[in-house]
C-alpha cells in the first residue's frame, strides 16, 4: 500500500504548529464548524488550531506510478478570549514563523512547494463566542500510486 501523502503532511503540520505560542498547545485535524458549533465545547482550550482538509487537485500524471497533486489545507487559529484581534494576529505571525520557506518547513519526502493563499479573519459574530483566522495553505507533492 502506498504512503498517504496527505496524512503525512497533516501529521507534520500538527507537529510544526505545536510551537505557536498559546495556540500550539492544541492542534488537531477536524472540521472547524463542527468543532465550534458543538453543544459542549468545555473540553477545548481558549486558544487552539484546527487543520481542515480542503480541495485536492491533480496537477500532473507522472510516469512510474505516481501523480503530482496539490491539496489545500485550512489552518485556522481559534480563540474565545475577548482581545481576539490581537491574539489572532499574533497567532497568524506564529504560524508563518513555524512554517518558513518555499516548502513551509515541511520535510516530508515528496513535498515540492507550499504557498499560503488569501487569508480570512472571522471575528466572533452576534451571539458567538469564537473568533478565528483562516490561513489556507496549498501544498504540492508527489503521491506514489504503487
Amino acid at each position: 500500500m502506498p504512503t498517504d501523502m496527505q496524512s503525512e503532511i497533516i501529521a507534520e503540520l500538527i507537529k510544526r504548529l505545536g510551537v505557536v505560542e498559546s495556540f500550539g498547545a492544541e492542534v488537531f485535524e477536524d472540521n472547524v464548524l463542527r468543532v465550534i458549533d458543538a453543544e459542549d465545547t468545555s473540553g477545548l482550550r481558549d486558544d487552539f488550531i484546527v487543520i481542515q482538509p480542503g480541495q485536492t487537485e491533480e496537477v500532473e500524471r507522472q510516469t512510474g506510478g505516481s501523480v503530482r497533486e496539490a491539496v489545500t489545507l485550512n489552518i485556522t487559529a481559534i480563540t474565545r478570549r475577548r482581545c481576539a484581534g490581537a491574539l489572532l494576529r499574533d497567532a497568524r505571525l506564529g504560524i508563518k514563523c513555524a512554517l518558513p520557506g518555499p516548502k513551509a518547513g515541511l520535510a516530508t519526502q515528496g513535498v515540492q512547494k507550499a504557498d499560503f493563499l488569501p487569508e480570512t479573519p472571522m471575528p466572533a459574530g452576534e451571539g458567538r463566542r469564537w473568533a478565528c483566522h483562516v490561513m489556507p495553505i496549498q501544498v504540492t507533492y508527489v503521491q506514489p500510486l504503487k
